[in-house]
């Protein structure tokens, strides 16, 4: 895929210390934990409510303990591609019924977003299916580690 990527803000944590009694309080917990340290100005209850109609239509348990949530915000001007690492993996009614650790949030800008959200989405879904990018997203023990993965995915390299 050598289609040029529009630019993101990236924001990375390698290890999330959940304890979520469902995929809807893990959502809840990982925007919740975004937005307090590096997006105040995102409204949380319109972005969760928007995340929460998308997972309506279908999983976005992407299978080999990934998913690839998403959502729109009226707050957001450059799409926010957020990778995360759960200390406990989680049910996401995965297309594998693997349970989840590792997510890849795309928040994206809700007027004019919807070609920037497929373009990202269809990238990262192609990414996840290279075994060797699965398997440095699953060994990245640090917020450095998984930025070495995915930045180079981002920049189409």
């Amino acid at each position: 895929m050598t289609e040029e990527l529009p630019a993101v803000q990236l924001y990375t944590r390698a290890s999330i210390s959940n304890n979520p009694q469902s995929k809807e309080d893990c959502l809840r917990e990982l925007v919740n934990e975004m937005l307090q340290t590096d997006f105040p100005e995102i409204n949380e209850e319109k972005l969760l409510q928007s995340i929460f109609e998308r997972e309506a239509l279908s999983t976005t348990g992407f299978g080999d303990g990934f998913a690839i949530p998403h959502g729109k915000s009226a707050d957001v001007s450059t799409p926010i591609v957020a990778v995360f690492k759960l200390a406990h993996a989680v049910d996401w009614d995965a297309m594998d019924d693997e349970l989840v650790d590792c997510i890849i949030f795309l928040i994206v800008p809700e007027t004019k977003g919807e070609e920037v959200h497929l373009k990202l989405l269809s990238h990262l879904a192609y990414n996840l299916m290279d075994e060797e990018v699965k398997a440095a997203l699953k060994k990245a023990q640090s917020d450095e580690a998984l930025i070495k993965v995915i930045e180079p995915i981002l920049k189409n390299k």
